[in-house]
This record gives C-alpha cells, sequence and structure tokens, in this order.
C-alpha cells in the first residue's frame, strides 16, 4: 500500500475534488461525458502496425524491427492491423495503468502514408478508425496529436515552424486542412455514430468545452513572429476550423524550449508570450514532450533540475499545465549521436519528486510504443514491468489522497489481497501497525466509490474485509483504507 501525506499536494487535491462535487468546469480538465472535470492522465500512442515487413495499410514500408530500442515482451499491440482483440488488448493495457486520454499520432491525409526511415509504427488514417472503434465501450478518450513530417510521393509533407502562424485572414493553412480533415471524419460527419463522444473534450478558460487536439514540436520558422502574434494565431486556427465547421477545438502545446538547440526561429517564452497564451480561449493546455531532450545531455540530475524550472516557469503562467513522463531516451540504434538517460530507478524517483513537489494532478507518458528512442509504457525485455507498474502508481490518484510521498511500512508489510488478480470473490487482510483504522472503500480507477465498509477489528489489530467483485466488469480497482490522518491504497485487478 501506499501512505500518503504531502499537505500542498493535500490542498489541492482536495479542491479538485470539491470542484468535481460541484461540476464547476475547471480550465484544462476533462468535459467528456463520464469524465467530468477529471485531470488528462495521457500517452502518445502511435496507433497502426508495426512495421514488420508483413502487415500494411496503403503503402508498405520496410521492416525496422532492427531499428528498436528496446523490445516488448507481449508485442500483441503492435499486431495493430492482424486482428480485433489485438486492437482491444492495446487499449485496454492503457485503461488498467490508468489512462484516460490517448494521444493519437496523426501524419497527415488519407492516403498520405508518411513513413520516415525510423518510424516505428505505421499511423495510417486507416489505423485512426481502427483506434476510434477499439476505444468504444472502455473508459478512454482519444485526442489527436499533430505531428510534423517529411515530404513523400503521396504528400507534401508539413512542418508546424513553417506554417504557424500565417496571417489572420489565412491562419496555418495546412494545420487547418489537416484539423478540419479530423472533424470532418470523426465529428461532423463519422462512418460510425459513437465515435464524437470518444474524442475528449476538454474546459477552455470560459469554461466552454472544446475538442483537445495535442500539437508536438511549437514554435516558428516564419518572420517577423512577436509573442501577441504567436500566441493569437492559435485562436485565429481554432476560429477558422469552427467557421468551417461548427466545432469548437483547443490545443494542448509542446512548447521548444528556447534555451536549447530546438528547432524554430521563434520559440515561446514563459515570461514573455506566457501572458498573451493564457489570454487565447483555445490555448487549453501546456503538454510537453520530453522536452529535456533539446537540452543534448545525459546526466539525469542536471536534466531534472533544468526540467523543473522549465516547468514552473510554465506553470507560473496560470496555463493549466500536464506533466510530461518518459521512462527515459535512448535512441543510440538510430541515431548515433543523441543523448541517452533515464532508463533507470534514479531518473523515476527524480521525476516522482517533482510531481510531488508541484503537486500535479495531470500527467502525460511519453510513449507507449515509441521503441526506437527507447520510450516505452509496457512491459519490455529489458526493463521489465518497472515503468508499467511507475505509470500505473502515478497516474492513479484517489479523488481524496493526500500526495504521493510513499512509506510502505506501515501497511505493506502485512498487507495480503487474495486472489489478486480476482475473479469473484477477493479477501483482504491487513494487520495495522499504526494508527486506528476508520473505514475501507473499493472504488473504480476514475475514483467512483463501488462499496464502503466501517473498520471492524477482527483477531487484535487485523482487519479483514471480503470483497465481492463478481459483478463488477474487468479493470483495475483500488481498495482505500482511512484513518484520522491519512489515507492507503491497495489495487486489485479484476479479470474475467
Amino acid at each position: 500500500m501506499k501512505m500518503v501525506g504531502h499537505i500542498g499536494t493535500f490542498l489541492m487535491a482536495l479542491f479538485m475534488y470539491q470542484c468535481l462535487l460541484a461540476e464547476d468546469p475547471v480550465r484544462g480538465y476533462l468535459a467528456s461525458p463520464g469524465f467530468i472535470n477529471q485531470p488528462v492522465k495521457s500517452t502518445f500512442f502511435f496507433s497502426g502496425n508495426w512495421r514488420n515487413g508483413v502487415q500494411f495499410y496503403d503503402y508498405n514500408p520496410s521492416d525496422n524491427r532492427g531499428l528498436y530500442t528496446v523490445h516488448p515482451s507481449d508485442a500483441r499491440h503492435l499486431g495493430w492491423s492482424e486482428n480485433v482483440s489485438f486492437r482491444n488488448f492495446a487499449v485496454q493495457t492503457m485503461v488498467e495503468a490508468g489512462v484516460n486520454v490517448i494521444n493519437m499520432s496523426y501524419w497527415g491525409l488519407p492516403g498520405s502514408d508518411n513513413w520516415a526511415n525510423w518510424s516505428p509504427m505505421q499511423t495510417s488514417t486507416a489505423s485512426h478508425d481502427q483506434l476510434f472503434d477499439a476505444a468504444l465501450g472502455k473508459e478512454i478518450l482519444i485526442a489527436p496529436y499533430i505531428e510534423s513530417f517529411a515530404k513523400t510521393d503521396h504528400f507534401d509533407g508539413f512542418s508546424f515552424a513553417d506554417d504557424f502562424p500565417g496571417s489572420a485572414s489565412n491562419p496555418a493553412p495546412l494545420l487547418v486542412t489537416m484539423i478540419e480533415d479530423l472533424v470532418n471524419r470523426y465529428l461532423v460527419g463519422p462512418a460510425n455514430a459513437q465515435w464524437p463522444s470518444k474524442w475528449a473534450q476538454v474546459y477552455d478558460k470560459n469554461g466552454t468545452e472544446r475538442y483537445l487536439i495535442s500539437i508536438i514540436h511549437v514554435a516558428s520558422n516564419q518572420s517577423p513572429v512577436t509573442d501577441q502574434v504567436f500566441a493569437e494565431g492559435f485562436d485565429l486556427v481554432a476560429g477558422a476550423v469552427f467557421e468551417s465547421t461548427g466545432i469548437h477545438v483547443g490545443f494542448a502545446l509542446d512548447i521548444l524550449p528556447p534555451d536549447s538547440y530546438a528547432p524554430g526561429l521563434f520559440k515561446a517564452t514563459p515570461a514573455s508570450t506566457g501572458p498573451w497564451l493564457s489570454q487565447q480561449n483555445s490555448v487549453l493546455a501546456i503538454q510537453c514532450f520530453i522536452p529535456e531532450i533539446w537540452k543534448g545531455i545525459s546526466d539525469e540530475n542536471l536534466l531534472i533540475a533544468w526540467k523543473r524550472e522549465y516547468q514552473t516557469a510554465w506553470i507560473n503562467t496560470g496555463i493549466p499545465f500536464i506533466h510530461d513522463l518518459s521512462s527515459g531516451y535512448d535512441a543510440h540504434v538510430v541515431f548515433p549521436t543523441s543523448p541517452v538517460y533515464g532508463n533507470n530507478q534514479l531518473w523515476l524517483d527524480l521525476q516522482t519528486q517533482a510531481i510531488n513537489d508541484f503537486g500535479s494532478q495531470a500527467f502525460t507518458f511519453n510513449a507507449w510504443n515509441g521503441y526506437t528512442e527507447g520510450l516505452a509504457g509496457v512491459p519490455t525485455l529489458q526493463y521489465g514491468d518497472q515503468i508499467y507498474n511507475w505509470i500505473s502508481e502515478l497516474f492513479y490518484i484517489p479523488e481524496d489522497s493526500t500526495g504521493l510521498n510513499h512509506d510502505p511500512v506501515w501497511f505493506k508489510k502485512a498487507t495480503e489481497v487474495f486472489p489478486n488478480p480476482v475473479t469473484g470473490m477477493a479477501t483482504l487482510r491487513l494487520l495495522n501497525q499504526g494508527e486506528p483504522l476508520l473505514s475501507f472503500k473499493l472504488v473504480n480507477m476514475h475514483g467512483k466509490v463501488i462499496e464502503t465498509w466501517e473498520a471492524t477489528p477482527g483477531n487484535g489489530p487485523i482487519y479483514s474485509v471480503e470483497i465481492n467483485m463478481i459483478d463488477l466488469p474487468a479493470g483495475s480497482y483500488y481498495f482505500i483504507a482511512h484513518t484520522d490522518k491519512t489515507t492507503c491504497f491497495e489495487k486489485i485487478l479484476r479479470v474475467e
């Protein structure tokens, strides 16, 4: 079990919980039915098939499995196009880790199929349809993640920095075209009437629901560009999309850091650009994608120190901040000169400590299947289930918890849940070595209370609770114990 007791995080969690009860819109939080006022807990994901030289969509790419830096121990989620069960397995694995939004990598219009030699996955628009189908009936949403991509025989390519912000009369024309494509396919004229319900909606600063779009590598190569012009470009793009489709969209931005070798003639800063960005209705959050990679160093302590300063500066702008996480970066197989860091306990602990200190509630993990960069959210041959378990623990924070400071001594040595995973009935026994317990409750992964019990001591300090999960759907649940000072929780997996 995890003992939690960080006062700053407790106050933030209490505030967000009160907001949840009142259902007042919280800027930057989810607005989709069933997810109202939940913080975003997302993962970057290449939907589609791995490049194994066998399965493919419109274009047959070469086999690039030899470029993988790490390898999944269960590759079913990579055989995406092979059958429906593999796609369901991939999405359900995310759900069970606590992910509520899939950042769906988008590389262009239908038929464009752009595959750089190092791309780990095929992300054809056909695979996007498959992802929306796979998400149906599951407690998870989707947000398109627009990437830059190279010119091919099928498409002229796209560079956000070259396209943005455009002009007031013609804002970022290629970006608008791609957003219109997504909106028309999944909201305005979907092939499946249920698809619109799976596109994540987020509250803007006025409490208006907007369909979330993530954008990677946000900078500009246009000149001249001022802080104001750059910031206002996002509302102009959202306005152009609304004029053509009638749909309100908003953006989570991966701002490229200026004090680095990241590309872009103009790169936004928290101090000068932040005030302008905070005024834009369409700017929903700052959501970075491993910004520390642009520092070009491999020292974990130096990287996390820089990362904390960068995060603090953006948090202080008042724009909702989605805390970015990664297992580490190791692309030496593909990019031999790139830095290598993380993929060790120190890197995970440094990020966890930052989350504790900032009281973060919203997270994004990068990435679920970017194996050419060594970014892995699933169990792998190299690192086992270390990263997956780390994500699961961070992504689930009970709505009434008081933080993430771990002190397992109190309960863990004497806690037993059996069986776990469970198909029907389970028993939880624990020896209380600290404060008297007051109550227990069983909640689902979104914090909804399933059942509560008053704590009744059995034989001395031993507590025993019978849990009937026969009628509950498969997925992750949490058994939460309360004392008058602390809250602790234990994960239980319900399987068919």
